[in-house]
């Protein structure tokens, strides 16, 4: 009901109105604050444990040893003894090692010929045999790495020996066994942790579709309601649009900063995450990606007129948004009109940069463009937003007779 006093509302007021009717009517959806807040607990904390260990070892695989040496056993040895795998099995041929690789009992099998040690001791080249699952590229990597690794140091060693028994020193005999010696240097994830990989820009991802699932819901919801959501007579909503955009847009930024200081605060020091930015360059960064997300948002949920349908849609958009956004696959990788389809989600801006601020510490000039890229993305769904509801107001003025105006 119009009231004398909402006449003489300003806009200030009118916005604060709008911010706090959205917050109470989000509070008092239990499906909205499971999704807006909720979500944001259970995700990167379940995701979190989930990768907890970081990288994958101790991977079980077996060795068919068809040698039968002290050199193939020693190699065995060697491989048993690295991080990434363990050799829990020894089958005595390659088809027993393949039935017991289909049952799943291990995830790769290594094969040493017959005649190793004797090509080995002849100077001759000897090769090893790596069976590995390829559909899986974990494991694939993590037992190719393993087995690359036991074979360059094997061939060292094996190196040394000829060479300090034609009579070389030491030194003569290491640099003539590895005359290129090479040094890597793995940048901001030195250990390859995949949980370091994958979960700072998919903690952003979650945020995002939180944030447009939840917005879905709640529009879909009011939709359902058919109640106005302006405090002004029709003849003066017009100046009432902004305002009540503006305090939607407030009540979402007051839970993200929330959910920002749970999820990108404390899951980042719970789990060690890669944290080499400087906190209020990314705070600069995320102030126009929840802009741009929330007024997506909003602008999205005036198309549903049904919660439940804001729900299917939105998580339908997941795993597309995750693919877009580069964590899974460098979007300079894609094919070009897939590539500028991504750029109407904020997350594929918003992701690299955030990325390169909080993982490679960059600082916030050297992401400048991305800001500017989401300040025009916020500042058109922004206007897009607007300007629907007063194409809406106008189609509706017309539809209603003057008599009925309030």
């Amino acid at each position: 009901m119009i009231t004398n006093k909402s006449k003489n509302l300003n806009s200030f007021e009118l916005t604060a109105i709008h911010f706090i009717k959205e917050l109470k009517a989000i509070f008092a959806d239990s499906g909205a604050v499971l999704i807006l807040i909720g979500a944001l607990i259970i995700y990167p904390l379940l995701y979190s444990f989930g990768y907890f260990n970081e990288v994958l070892t101790n991977l079980p695989v077996g060795v068919v040893d068809l040698d039968q040496t002290s050199a193939s056993r020693a190699y065995t040895r060697m491989l048993d003894a690295t991080e990434n795998v363990s050799v829990n099995c020894k089958p005595h041929s390659l088809k027993q090692a393949e039935e017991l690789f289909m049952t799943n009992k291990i995830d790769g099998v290594l094969l040493i010929p017959k005649g190793f040690q004797k090509d080995m001791l002849a100077t001759k080249q000897t090769n090893v045999a790596v069976y590995a699952d390829g559909s899986y590229l974990l494991k694939y990597k993590t037992f190719y790495t393993a087995a690359s690794t036991v074979n360059a140091l094997f061939g060292a060693g094996i190196g040394v020996k000829h060479y300090l028994a034609e009579g070389k020193s030491l030194r003569q005999a290491k640099i003539a066994a590895g005359p290129l010696s090479i040094q890597t240097h793995t940048l901001y994830n030195p250990s390859g942790a995949y949980g370091s990989f994958i979960m700072p820009g998919l903690i952003i991802i979650i945020i995002q579709q939180t944030l447009l699932i939840g917005i879905g819901i709640m529009g879909g919801t009011f939709s359902e309601s058919k109640a106005s959501p302006f405090q002004l007579k029709a003849a003066k909503r017009y100046r009432e649009i902004i305002p009540l955009v503006f305090g939607r847009v407030g009540a979402y930024l007051l839970i993200s900063l929330f959910n920002i200081c749970l999820a990108l605060i404390i899951i980042h020091h719970w789990f060690s995450y890669p944290d080499k930015g400087n906190f209020l360059d990314v705070l600069m960064l995320l102030f126009p990606f929840l802009l741009a997300v929330i007024f997506f948002g909003i602008g999205l949920s005036t198309l549903f007129r049904h919660r439940e349908s804001a729900i299917v849609f939105m998580m339908f958009l997941s795993p597309i948004a995750l693919f877009l956004s580069g964590i899974s696959w460098p979007v300079s990788a894609m094919p070009e009109w897939l590539a500028g389809l991504s750029k109407i989600l904020p997350g594929t801006t918003g992701v690299p940069a955030y990325l390169r601020i909080r993982t490679m510490g960059v600082g916030l000039m050297e992401v400048k463009t991305e800001v500017l890229k989401l300040y025009l993305q916020a500042g058109s769904y922004a206007l897009l937003t607007i300007g629907y509801f007063f194409v809406r107001m106008y189609v509706d003025r017309r539809n209603v007779k003057p008599e009925n105006e309030f």
